[in-house]
């Protein structure tokens, strides 16, 4: 599979399997977004592999919402992410270094993209969390105040396919009466415009 088919077969997931993820599979992945391109090369992101049993469920407990809906506290556990690998930012490297937030976004997304072929690559779906309670996470992973989290990724072996189609009126996810999500996107001549817009 090349980039591009691996950019277009790409699916967020949010149920996964009962099946553990290796941790050699998700350090390759932060490996992956260690490499990622960096503002200034200030490199200010750093990774916390979460693979704990015990702790899978705690972190699960922080997110507030999934594709924009309340994640409903019924998901059985053996749906919710297997691990997840959370990116912080380290503020004080970013101070020190004259660095700015927001060039570090940039950094955190395209290191979290690394991070999502990566996991692709290797058979892991995966879901970027943005909703969650920092106050509530922070804690339950040792962070000092000088780390803040940049974004969250769930991932585990998918229990789910969703599938991508031609947006026509709407870009609303929703689900057959199979249970299957379907993903409009808009079209390409619908969102490429050539040296201005006219």
């Amino acid at each position: 599979m090349n980039v591009y088919e691996a950019v277009t077969r790409r699916r967020s997931i949010r149920r996964f399997t009962d099946k553990a993820v290796p941790r050699a599979i998700l350090e390759k992945c932060v490996d992956a977004a260690r490499l990622t391109p960096s503002a200034m090369n200030l490199q200010p992101c750093e990774y916390i592999i979460v693979d704990d049993k015990e702790l899978l469920p705690k972190v699960f407990a922080t997110v507030r919402s999934w594709a924009g809906k309340p994640w409903p506290a019924e998901v059985p556990v053996s749906y919710q992410p297997k691990a997840y690998i959370v990116t912080l930012i380290n503020s004080r490297l970013e101070e020190e270094m004259g660095g700015k937030r927001n060039h570090t976004v940039i950094d955190v997304g395209q290191a979290n993209e690394n991070m999502i072929l990566v996991a692709m690559e290797e058979g892991l779906g995966s879901c970027t969390l943005m909703s969650f309670t920092p106050r509530e996470l922070k804690p339950l992973l040792g962070l000092p105040d000088h780390h803040d989290i940049g974004l969250v990724l769930a991932l585990g072996y998918p229990a789910e396919s969703p599938v991508i189609e031609t947006s026509t009126d709407s870009t609303k996810r929703w689900t057959d009466e199979s249970g299957v999500l379907h993903v409009p996107k808009r079209k390409l001549e619908d969102i490429l415009h050539y040296n201005k817009i006219t």
